[in-house]
């Protein structure tokens, strides 16, 4: 008579199922496959006869078992098969791979990589975030407890709206949009409205740059609903107005400046998803640029300089003087222009981000229109834009989770 286990075994092998494929199949706990595989406990013929069918083994399996039974051998009911299995998952719910302590440092890292986004160059963060994402998808493939899995998801989503943000800004929409997505779905199953919120406010920027305005308005406005009262809320309201059409701009700007009033809580994640007073002003500015309204666009960015004890990533500052340069530029003062868009310029090549290419590039139409065709400072300033821009978007690199490169060129 074929031992039960051995021919477990052998059935498995010849499969290539290990115990917690078989479990899954069954369904049961993978302890009681482990259990049944090296002998420790034997089966009743129903559930021998189960395992024969999804291990398709054509009776090897049900006929030890019932042999057994017939035999005399030691039976074994429903209740204490069932009971077995209790105990078995009792044992497998209380051994975990990861403890509170593991989730917090994984979710400190990425608010601070968030915060140090506001004054560092992409790449190196990109790095450093990426490799939280692969550290919490490899613990979520693993058994955790349904808190910690909770957590983790929620982690997750918060790395892969960083990674989508900061991949929009190295021009490389098809990643960013594809961890926008991640950070989306991780979001939904955590049931986590903060990190719903900020997987919209990346999708919405994806949608922005990638000239979507229609979606990138309605992915702000649902970021907006879901949010909580934090500054994450005060940014969506920002970019639906940045992705609108005047007069709802206007309207949006009002939502911005209401939620900014509202604020009762920490964010959830901040940093490049803060919207303090400076990146509002930022923000009201390209309002007030559609308007026309040129002498609003240079008080704003005045007023936005005189902000004091506030964090301001340097992409801000950059498009607050891209706008105060065009807003100079409209009203025909090319000197004052120039001294606007001289430090954006300035800037070294790994912090040229998209948001500051992509504005500029709207210039230099504007310095080579007719008025300015016989204007060297004109000219020369079209040029410095035009190859800023040029250096900006070639022969990068981005690693993203999973191991896989990806060349922006442009």
């Amino acid at each position: 008579m074929t031992d039960f286990s051995t021919e477990l075994r052998r059935v498995m092998a010849t499969r290539r199922l290990g115990v917690r494929e078989v479990a899954r199949l069954v369904p049961c706990n993978p302890g009681y496959i482990s259990s049944l595989r090296s002998g420790a406990k034997r089966p009743s013929p129903s559930m021998a006869q189960v395992l024969d069918k999804v291990l398709e083994a054509g009776g090897s399996l049900a006929r030890p078992a019932a042999e057994d039974a017939g035999a005399g051998g030691p039976g074994r009911s429903v209740l204490d098969e069932l009971a077995d299995q209790a105990v078995d998952f009792g044992q497998w719910a209380e051994m975990t791979n990861v403890g509170t302590g593991t989730v917090e440092q994984l979710d400190e890292a990425v608010h601070a990589i968030a915060r140090e986004y506001l004054s560092s160059p992409p790449q190196p963060l990109i790095a450093r975030a990426a490799e939280v994402s692969r550290r919490v998808f490899g613990l979520l493939r693993e058994h955790q407890r349904l808190r910690h899995t909770r957590d983790l998801y929620v982690v997750g989503a918060k790395s892969c709206a960083f990674l989508s943000w900061a991949a929009g800004d190295l021009w490389q929409f098809p990643a960013a949009a594809a961890q926008g997505r991640a950070a989306l779905i991780l979001a939904e199953e955590a049931d986590h409205p903060g990190a719903r919120a900020l997987a919209l406010c990346a999708l919405s920027k994806i949608a922005f740059w990638e000239g979507r305005r229609t979606k990138a308005r309605e992915l702000a406005r649902l970021g907006y609903e879901c949010s909580p009262a934090n500054s994450t809320r005060v940014l969506l309201a920002c970019q639906e107005a940045d992705a609108a059409g005047l007069p709802e701009a206007g309207d949006a700007m009002g939502r911005a400046l209401r939620a900014h009033s509202e604020i009762i809580r920490q964010d959830d994640l901040g940093g490049v998803f803060e919207c303090g007073e400076v990146r509002l002003a930022n923000y009201l500015m390209g309002v007030y640029l559609r308007a026309g309204e040129l002498r609003a666009v240079l008080d704003t960015a005045s007023s936005a300089v005189a902000v004091a004890g506030e964090s301001v990533g340097y992409g801000t500052w950059g498009q607050i003087q891209i706008g105060a340069g065009i807003a100079h530029l409209r009203a025909g003062e090319l000197e004052g222009a120039a001294e606007m868009f001289g430090p954006v310029l300035g800037l070294p090549l790994d912090r040229r981000l998209a948001t500051l290419t992509g504005r500029l590039e709207s210039v230099i139409p504007m310095l080579r229109a007719p008025a300015h065709r016989q204007d060297r400072t004109a000219s020369g300033l079209a040029e410095q834009i035009s190859a800023y821009c040029s250096e900006a978007v070639s022969g990068r690199t981005l690693a993203l989770p999973g191991g896989q490169g990806a060349a922006v060129d442009g």
